[in-house]
């Protein structure tokens, strides 16, 4: 017989794995009617959480010809601890001519293994309007040991757009092994006889890709990142093709250039990276 407690308990549930976390946050600024930056949309979904940090009225922009831009700035901020396995994550920016967003976070984002259903994944696609600028530089992307990571990054620039866009991986945290990430980027501008492409990269990483540690890849390196300055100011010469100790600079077929940078930690990969974009002019 069984006890009055036994009784009184509900039936065994069978466990189940973790949820996966589906979130769509969105951001969109405009230029308002008196010149100064409007946010037209903030839209957080946990764990992508947006926070307006920065509003100033103008700016030097880039570039010797580049007018003076109202800009705003907009942190992420990390609602929860992850991506883990089975997480689709999807952030949406838009910027209007005429307007400059600059896009930061405050920490580091972990990817993390997990028991959901395949890779998890963050998707940010990107328009930015004739005369806008988008400046989006999050802080690395540490891919822990056993995670499996997707990283797609979709960007449509009008003609006299510009953007400038940093992208900087760690392989595993502090004394672990890393898991594994791949990495799209795909950029498009408009000219106008129609879309055309700027950039197709995908890098792919982790610990069964062949020959990861050797020369011709990583060698000892356990952070890798690449930085995309594109705008109407490059359309014609850019800067000249460049290589040093862990980076290269490579002039596009467009109005842009990529860096691509290799170091043993993060600081130094940052300091790489941006000292190649400065010596660029």
């Amino acid at each position: 017989m069984p006890t009055t407690a036994d009784a009184a308990s509900p039936p065994a549930t069978p466990r189940t794995g973790r949820t996966a976390v589906r979130a769509h946050a969105a951001v969109r600024v405009e230029r308002g009617t008196q010149g100064a930056p409007r946010l037209a949309e903030l839209r957080s979904d946990v764990p992508i959480v947006l926070r307006l940090t920065g509003v100033s009225p103008a700016r030097t922009g880039a570039g010797v010809d580049a007018e003076p831009l109202p800009t705003m700035t907009v942190h992420l901020v990390n609602g929860a601890a992850g991506p883990l396995a089975g997480d689709d994550l999807r952030l949406d920016i838009s910027v209007g001519g005429g307007v400059r967003l600059v896009l930061r976070s405050v920490a580091a984002t972990v990817a993390l293994p997990g028991h959901g259903p395949g890779p998890s994944r963050l998707t940010v696609t990107a328009e930015v309007a004739d005369g806008g600028e988008l400046d989006f530089g999050p802080e690395p992307t540490v891919v822990a040991d056993g995670a499996d990571h997707r990283m797609i990054t979709e960007i449509r620039l009008a003609a006299t757009a510009r953007l400038r866009l940093r992208e900087e991986i760690l392989l595993g945290r502090f004394g672990e092994p890393t898991g594994s990430v791949l990495s799209t980027l795909r950029v498009d501008v408009a000219h106008a006889a129609g879309t055309v492409p700027l950039l197709r990269q995908e890098l792919l990483l982790g610990p069964r890709v062949p020959g990861l540690r050797g020369p011709a890849q990583l060698g000892g390196a356990r952070a890798v990142g690449s930085l995309l300055v594109a705008g109407p100011e490059w359309a014609g010469p850019g800067p000249q093709p460049a290589v040093a100790e862990g980076v290269g600079r490579l002039p596009l077929t467009g109005p842009g250039y990529l860096v691509s940078a290799l170091a043993d930690d993060a600081v130094t990969l940052r300091r790489r990276l941006t000292a190649a974009v400065d010596s660029a002019g």
